[in-house]
């Protein structure tokens, strides 16, 4: 989830690595083709190793149908917080969903290389549009539930994120606020992500819980000389694939093109007590909170119409 952090690098208290964080020291990322969820469970989830499976979701509807034109007809009058960086800060404002798929309409068709560097693009970041417009959900189908912890799966679209906007937009250096696993769908055009594992997230200035003020792209090694030692991986997700990475992985991502896209943190009981294991290394409270929650969920099985009202509001939080 993008937040509102910003500011200069701090030494302290995030001048450590995500230790306690298990992971494989990989330098690669496989893209099969195919991928049974027994193959994805044991040789990428719990062996904590990203994956790009190309093609994951290319036979949905979604990938036939969504477009800014489309969710302009049928969601155009909801309401949505729209994101825009601005000299390291991130404004919300409120627009219209037909407005924005209009100004995005509007942007002049750019793609790849030739993508914009701007310092300050309206983006539809982190909403939760499939439930707000349950019938998208049924445009992912058949969905790959059995990557997901059985927690999330009846309801799976209620955990997702949603993304859109025009070529150039970036979301600097992070990890996902909770350590969750993520898996990330590319509906609509393309984009790059570079990554890092989280082992090298001392290498790359981290300021506050989860930013970082390394840019992989155009690094400044005066400033942070550790990063020379850091192995990023750079990856191209386009329309039709899934991008699956691990808890704590460092992630900045650009849109090649206008952007249709959503993903799924979830956790497993690995991942959440690995989680809390961080809770005492600068974690926000609101985060442990929610990882509490997560783990209510994800270990002791408590039921879902109990522990999702409690998970919601998280749905929404700006950290």
């Amino acid at each position: 989830m993008v937040g509102q952090e910003t500011g200069t690098s701090i030494q302290a208290p995030y001048d450590y690595s995500l230790s306690t964080l298990e992971d494989s020291g990989w330098s690669s990322v496989a893209s099969p083709t195919v991928l049974s969820d027994l193959e994805f469970a044991n040789n990428y989830r719990d062996a904590m190793r990203p994956v790009l499976l190309r093609s994951a979701c290319s036979g949905w509807s979604a990938c036939l149908r969504w477009s800014p034109e489309y969710l302009e007809q049928v969601a155009g009058a909801l309401i949505i917080p729209v994101k825009t960086l601005d000299g390291g800060e991130i404004k919300v404002s409120s627009w219209k969903l037909s407005d924005y798929t209009r100004f995005l309409q509007e942007q002049p068709v750019r793609k790849g290389e030739d993508s914009p560097r701007p310092t300050a693009v309206p983006y539809c970041h982190d909403i939760p549009l499939l439930t707000l417009v349950e019938s998208l959900a049924g445009d992912c189908q058949p969905f790959q539930v059995n990557y997901l912890s059985p927690w999330y799966r009846k309801h799976w679209w209620r955990y997702s994120q949603f993304f859109m906007g025009p070529a150039g937009t970036v979301t600097p250096l992070h990890f996902d606020t909770l350590l969750t696993h993520n898996l990330f769908f590319q509906i609509y055009g393309a984009k790059q992500f570079t990554i890092l594992p989280p082992r090298q997230a001392a290498c790359c200035g981290r300021r506050s819980w989860r930013w970082f003020d390394v840019d992989p792209e155009q690094p400044d090694y005066l400033r942070f000389p550790q990063y020379r030692h850091a192995t990023p991986v750079t990856i191209t997700v386009r329309a039709g694939d899934m991008l699956y990475m691990p808890p704590g992985t460092l992630h900045h991502v650009r849109s090649l093109t206008t952007s249709i896209s959503f993903n799924i943190d979830f956790h497993t009981a690995q991942s959440v007590l690995g989680a809390l294991a961080e809770a005492d290394k600068g974690m926000p409270r609101e985060v442990a909170y929610y990882n509490a929650i997560s783990a209510l969920g994800v270990i002791t099985k408590m039921p879902e119409d109990i522990t999702f009202p409690l998970y919601k509001p998280y749905l929404n939080y700006v950290s």
